[in-house]
């Protein structure tokens, strides 16, 4: 082989200093202006119309970084991938040996790199990197050394176009391979910069996708989340949920100084807050709080506060943050709960107060009976006129009497809880029910407005016991509620609550209306929702009409609401109309029986069994009458008087009583002599729970609810007696 002549290895030499003076001073020759600087050195020495360094990619394609000479436009991005010839990409990447295509048209063609596609020859030369040991040994092979290849991995191919077909053939070969051989090291510093260049910005992209992530994490959290300058105290950032829930928004917050503050709505929540923030800057945190937020343009809410310090490691406060959390619901649900306790424990009350009111109450009833008999005695004499006032004033005050009974009657009623599904129904006069519940409900009423009653003649209804009274009571109270309270009497004749009563003969309608300020049109739909009201917690609960369609749906029927009430003149006020099914007539529901005896030939032996003294004298002198009555002042008595022989034909016997009840000595009695137990009559001043319920179910012994006259109890006694000894006749 001949050497070289002295002056093409001087030109050679001036080539490659030329280029390896662009490869030092640019670490990254793959940018635009460091590929045209290193293209024109090339250039000077070994002309071109294409200029170009691919690299290798997955799927035998190339990413190509070119520069054109000539007219000719780069029209594809810098770095673009390109499919690669298959000889190329064999010959050089698999093989690691130089290609050369004299005539592109012939199937080699470079496709995809605009002006490149218009080269009719080319020739594309290894560029390697040193062997492990030099430089670049730290970076990972591109590819592994080809067998019998010489040099290291081949990482890209140097490649040169030009627009003649064969012109590839005349190329610099030498020139070209010395060149390629001296961008290995540039070529791969500068993929090192591009990889790292490339990593970098994944992770800033990395970064802003989870800085734009932690954002939106924050502003949609069902949290008011706050930050604090520690030195002024101003906020410094606000969650856009703060916005949503107080209405302001959040480049306003920012601006308004002492906002935080401002929101708490009232003193108590401010000085909570102030004394969180004062902790904070000291660097300590403090227990949650809770306080009212105003809203802008709605009502206050409540939320739970909890402010903590933000401390560097050399123990600086570098900010004070802090989250409210909207516990609205929960504060409600509480003060429900508080509600709803109270109500039971009412209910539990009721019970109480309706003994205490029923034993003097019965004792009232048979003092003025008594009294009544006195007065009518041979042994006084009264004028015309004075005998008519006292008659007068005696029936006077037992209409006073029996309307206190009445209305402990239907306070207990209305207390007692809900009876299980498939409870007991009762045949419930609507009128009689609205009487009462007007009788619980005329104080809220009358000092707002007038009372019209429009009541007519309705079959009974079937329904769980107490349970409508508790509906129209409900109703009643929202219709005075929803009147304002007058200034004057006067002002109170302007309003009116109607309740009328109306049947088709199939079902009942019972309506309930009001002048008052009506219900909203977008609120019609949403108050039968549980826990709906417009007052406030210390007015309602907003379980009030949602309790009540469950009550008159469980009965079979219907409520419905309209407002402003149809032909209202101004339009206002609301309507509830319960419509039921009738259960037919009274005369129809009610099975006839026959009249109960007054008397007996044969003066029974009667055991009043009953701890209140004064009622069980009454009794002791108006049973007296008729029959012989002996008393025993509670049942651990009446057991010591039983177990000394003494026999009686009918026990009248209080349930509740101090010691032994009167379930635990009726049981006792039928265990030991079942014919007295068949003499047993029971009576009482309260309402039961299930268990005496069931009790008074299996003993089927007649009850005298107090307070009852003394007609009542010789009735009850002489069906006893009459019972007893026609069972008598029949046994023997």
């Amino acid at each position: 082989m001949h050497a070289a002549p002295a002056s093409e290895r001087y030109g050679r030499l001036v080539a490659l200093n030329a280029v390896l003076t662009v490869v030092a001073r640019h670490s990254n020759l793959l940018l635009p202006r460091p590929f045209e600087e290193l293209a024109g050195a090339v250039g000077r020495f070994a002309p071109f119309q294409l200029f170009s360094v691919v690299f290798p990619e997955p799927d035998s394609e190339l990413r190509a970084y070119a520069v054109f000479h000539g007219d000719a436009l780069a029209t594809a991005p810098f770095g673009a991938r390109i499919p690669a010839p298959a000889p190329l990409f064999r010959r050089v990447f698999g093989e690691g040996r130089a290609f050369s295509c004299d005539d592109a048209r012939a199937g080699d063609a470079l496709s995809g790199m605009g002006p490149a596609e218009g080269c009719l020859s080319y020739v594309a030369i290894p560029v390697r990197i040193a062997r492990p040991g030099g430089e670049g040994a730290a970076r990972p092979a591109a590819r592994s050394d080809p067998p019998g290849a010489s040099g290291g991995p081949v990482i890209a191919a140097l490649l040169v176009g030009y627009g003649e077909a064969a012109a590839a053939a005349s190329a610099p070969a030498a020139l070209l391979e010395e060149l390629a051989e001296a961008l290995g090291a540039g070529l791969d510093r500068s993929l090192r910069v591009v990889a790292g260049e490339r990593e970098a910005a994944e992770r800033l992209l990395r970064i802003r996708e989870l800085e734009e992530q932690h954002r939106n994490l924050l502003d949609n959290a069902p949290l008011i989340i706050f930050r604090l300058d520690p030195e002024t105290g101003e906020l410094s950032f606000l969650n856009r949920h703060a916005e949503r829930l107080l209405g302001v928004p959040v480049a306003e917050a920012l601006e308004t100084p002492g906002f935080l503050g401002e929101v708490h709505a009232d003193p108590e929540g401010v000085m909570c807050f102030e004394d969180a923030v004062a902790r904070a800057r000291l660097g300590a945190p403090s227990a949650s709080y809770e306080a009212r937020l105003r809203r802008r343009g709605g009502d206050a809410i409540t939320a739970r506060g909890t402010v903590y310090p933000l401390v560097s490691d050399r123990g600086r406060v570098v900010a004070i943050e802090g989250v409210l959390a909207d516990v609205s619901t929960e504060h409600a649900a509480r003060t429900r709960l508080i509600q709803v306790d109270r109500l039971s424990t009412l209910g539990t009350l009721s019970a109480g107060v309706a003994h205490e009111i029923n034993n003097p109450a019965a004792f009232i009833l048979l003092g003025l009976d008594m009294l009544d008999r006195l007065l009518r005695g041979p042994n006084v004499r009264m004028e015309g006129a004075a005998a008519t006032s006292a008659s007068d004033l005696l029936q006077e005050l037992r209409d006073s009497i029996r309307r206190i009974v009445d209305i402990v009657r239907d306070l207990k009623l209305f207390a007692s809880p809900p009876q299980p599904d498939g409870a007991r129904r009762a045949l419930t006069d609507a009128n009689r029910t609205v009487e009462s519940a007007l009788s619980l409900t005329r104080g809220q009423i009358i000092e707002r407005a007038q009372i019209v009653k429009n009541l007519t003649e309705v079959p009974p209804i079937l329904m769980e016991d107490g349970r409508l009274g508790q509906v129209i009571v409900n109703l009643l109270v929202n219709a005075a509620q929803a009147i304002p309270k007058p200034s004057s009497k006067l002002a109170a004749r302007e309003h009116t609550v109607t309740v009328e009563t109306r049947s088709d003969g199939e079902t009942v309608e019972i309506v309930v209306s009001d002048t008052g300020a009506g219900i909203a049109e977008e609120n019609l739909p949403r108050i039968w929702a549980p826990f709906f009201t417009t007052k406030g917690p210390e007015v309602g609960t907003g379980l009030g009409l949602s309790i009540s369609r469950e009550i008159i749906e469980r009965a079979g029927g219907r409520i419905s609401a309209e407002s402003p009430v149809p032909g209202s003149d101004p339009p206002c006020g609301a309507r509830f109309v319960i419509s039921l099914p009738a259960a037919g007539r009274a005369e129809e529901a009610t099975p006839s029986v026959s009249p109960l005896p007054r008397l007996v030939s044969k003066r029974a032996r009667v055991l009043i069994v009953e701890d209140e003294a004064a009622l069980a004298r009454a009794l002791e002198s108006q049973i007296g009458r008729v029959h012989q009555v002996t008393l025993a002042p509670s049942a651990d008595a009446a057991m010591g008087m039983l177990a000394g022989g003494q026999r009686f034909d009918v026990v009248l016997c209080d349930l509740r009583m101090p010691g032994m009840s009167g379930d635990v000595f009726y049981t006792r009695i039928r265990e030991s002599d079942p014919a007295l137990a068949q003499g047993f009559i029971f009576m009482t001043g309260v309402g039961f729970g299930a268990d005496i319920e069931r009790f008074l179910s299996s003993a089927g012994r007649p009850l005298l609810e107090k307070p009852f006259s003394a007609e009542d109890a010789l009735s009850a006694i002489a069906e006893v007696v009459t019972a007893n000894r026609a069972e008598a006749r029949e046994g023997k």
